[in-house]
């Protein structure tokens, strides 16, 4: 191959010098579209915490509603910074949780279904405003499910889409049966001692709350054995999450002491385990929706279990439905983050991309 001029060179330079100041001010106008946000905001007279989150704030919107109650992820911001360019992620630190708790230490207010609900109504209207947009993806996990359910129920004219992961459906039968399931499977492991404590707090429906905490554990991990994919995945989620934080990032907000957390949490699951595991779908929201409705649940969720699962999305009249199952995954598909990234980008955004985007 002959050699390249030295006009050659010098316009080959030209060129890529011209390149690269413009796909500076590219990138210069790409940061100007990002969006990092944390603030405390009037949710129904009580602060709460929100976070918002974005590379451009012309995408879609997406609502994230965190399991528990009183597991707040806005903390754990790292595990969804590759959905931050393709959505911005809105996290709501819900009462019992979070900087919330923080916030309000001892002070909680009412805890309910009802009142969770209308938070969640609230934070989505919130949200519709300060993005300027007419409608969310509302995403929920595990007790975000049923918060997810009952605002898309509730208020339809706000959300694009719905995406449960670790979908709550049925709370009598899901207990009952994440239960049985978790009793045989120890039995089948030889686990003499963990059958033994799964018995003497018996099966569901539960009156004291220790009996409930005993089911849990065994219904997740450590107590339920997790998979090598997911066990592998837990740990590249913590290494992740034990990363130093992004300097001047506005995701942290003030936050309980890990022992006041951790007893926060207790005192919220205590006031509502009752009333959640007495919920069921069908009677609380019916089975037809006006938006999209995407299950992304794990093979081996034994906390709400899959097959309740299959059985309430085949019966939804929505106008568009799926269930995907991710392999080797249970309850916690949140360490999953990659492929719920990889599913809401190939089947949610696409029919998202206008609707739940802010207007110009």
């Amino acid at each position: 191959m002959a050699p390249f001029s030295r006009r050659a060179l010098m316009q080959g330079a030209l060129i890529c010098g011209s390149l690269a100041v413009l796909g500076g001010k590219a990138m210069a106008a790409e940061q100007s579209q990002a969006i990092d946000e944390g603030l405390f905001v009037d949710i129904n007279g009580v602060e709460q915490w929100i976070t918002v989150r974005g590379s451009n704030r012309r995408n879609p919107v997406l609502l994230w509603l965190h399991g528990g109650p009183g597991v707040a992820l806005s903390s754990q911001a790292p595990l969804f910074f590759d959905w931050e360019d393709q959505f911005t992620i809105v996290q709501w630190d819900q009462p019992g949780g979070g900087a919330t708790a923080a916030r309000n230490a001892g002070h909680p207010g009412d805890l309910s279904i009802e009142r969770y609900v209308r938070d969640a109504v609230a934070v989505a209207e919130w949200t519709c405003r300060h993005m300027g947009c007419r409608k969310l993806v509302v995403m929920g996990l595990s007790w975000g499910t049923l918060l997810g359910l009952e605002l898309a129920h509730r208020r339809p004219d706000l959300v694009a889409a719905y995406v449960g992961t670790g979908q709550i459906v049925d709370g009598p039968r899901g207990s009952k049966l994440g239960y049985d399931l978790a009793l045989a499977s120890l039995r089948k492991a030889g686990n003499e001692a963990a059958v033994a404590e799964l018995e003497a707090a018996g099966p569901p429906p539960y009156q004291t709350f220790e009996a409930f905490i005993t089911r849990q554990k065994y219904v997740n991990p450590p107590g339920q054995t997790p998979s090598a994919e997911e066990a592998a995945a837990i740990a590249a989620a913590g290494a992740l999450l034990n990363a130093p934080p992004t300097p001047g990032a506005q995701y942290r907000g003030p936050e309980l002491p890990i022992r006041e957390s951790v007893e926060a949490f207790l005192s919220t699951q205590r006031a509502m385990f009752r009333e959640t595991a007495g919920w069921v779908a069908e009677e609380r929201v019916g089975l037809q929706f006006d938006m999209p409705m995407f299950f992304f649940q794990g093979e081996d969720d034994r906390n709400t279990p899959t097959a309740l699962v299959r059985e309430f999305e085949a019966r939804l009249d929505a106008p568009g439905k799926m269930l995907v199952i991710l392999p080797h995954a249970g309850h916690s598909t949140v360490v999953f983050h990659d492929e719920l990234l990889r599913l809401l980008n190939a089947h949610v955004r696409p029919l998202v991309v206008q609707i739940a985007a802010p207007r110009e």
